[in-house]
């Protein structure tokens, strides 16, 4: 059954987070620094949704990127790691995003963003990278208040756009974004992006893409 809603994580599915990586290896001398804070950040956004604790992800983020320098051995001044953090709401679209938005929009689907990010930095983000007009809405799990892949924000998603998860489709470049749909019902798409995989344990995605192109094509 092909789906009526399609749900869009943000942060590396639409948007490149290159020129932030490469800000943050540079700044902490070591090429995974990048891999390594962002893994901690979503570690750390999890410990508050399962200990029923909710904080803003700009603010992990931020104590986040204060571990990680420690573990280089560096010590960052409070201001220039916000500086730095700031790059992340001006972020370009991958090169594939708003060619496959539009030809989904023009189709009919029904289309919104669902980000671990607060709602603020998030609408500033699609707008800059310019695809904000192709959704309809762009949900935040603060207003679910949990982290994705808890079910929570997913279900809120359901409840706001009056839909079932058999007929949603949750499409990320993340293995663990698509388990917790998956595991919520919907159907998913994964996206390939660079260095991205897919989790082992979990159930094979309902459309396994190298690209948003190629999910575009067979969905319609």
């Amino acid at each position: 059954m092909k789906p009526k809603l399609i749900l869009f994580d943000v942060n590396e599915t639409l948007l490149d987070l290159k020129p932030l990586a490469r800000r943050i290896n540079v700044l902490l001398s070591n090429e995974q620094a990048f891999d390594i804070w962002f893994s901690s950040l979503l570690h750390y956004s999890l410990v508050e949704t399962v200990t029923g604790n909710h904080k803003d992800f700009s603010k992990i983020a931020q104590a986040t990127f204060e571990m990680t320098a420690a573990k280089f051995k560096k010590i960052i001044p409070e201001d220039e790691i916000i500086n730095v953090l700031h790059l992340i709401r001006k972020l370009p679209a991958h090169t594939d995003s708003a060619q496959a938005l539009k030809a989904l929009k023009s189709q009919g689907f029904q289309l919104v963003a669902l980000t671990n990010g607060n709602l603020g930095v998030a609408m500033e983000q699609l707008a800059f990278a310019e695809l904000d007009i192709y959704f309809e809405r762009v949900f935040s799990v603060d207003e679910a208040g949990a982290f994705k892949p808890s079910p929570k924000p997913y279900d809120f998603v359901l409840n706001e756009m009056n839909t079932h998860a058999s007929e949603s489709l949750l499409v990320a470049a993340h293995g663990w974004d698509i388990t917790g749909a998956q595991r919520a019902g919907f159907q998913t798409a994964f996206i390939s992006r660079d260095g991205k995989y897919k989790y082992p344990l979990a159930a094979k995605p309902t459309y396994d893409c190298k690209n948003l192109i190629e999910l575009v094509e067979r969905l319609t």
